[in-house]
């Protein structure tokens, strides 16, 4: 999971740029499994959260995919504030119903 910081326009700008650039390369990445990115327009923050397969499959994209993402952030200057790994604990898929 990253945290990054700025504009909202320009943290817009990277997921934008992170789509199109970065995520057809972790496609092809082994044990890519998906990406979510949250977004506090207020806050002026943003979450990325990168799910593996396995706990090497995380490690072996901290050395490739980390320097795309980190370049990514400071072309739409942006600031990585936080990487942290955690291990998926439980995944509930919701109803349309549920989601109210």
């Amino acid at each position: 999971m990253t945290t990054f910081e700025g504009a909202p326009e320009r943290i817009e700008e990277g997921l934008r740029i992170y789509a199109d650039e970065v995520i057809p390369w972790l496609r092809d990445a082994t044990g890519f499994r998906g990406f979510v990115a949250l977004i506090d327009r207020e806050g002026q923050k943003s979450l990325g959260i990168t799910f593996w397969a396995t706990r090497e499959d995380m490690a072996a994209d901290a050395t490739r995919g980390g320097a795309l993402r980190d370049e990514v952030a400071a072309t739409v200057q942006t600031t990585r504030t936080s990487l942290e790994y955690y291990e998926v604990g439980m995944v509930k898929e919701l109803g349309l119903d549920e989601l109210g």
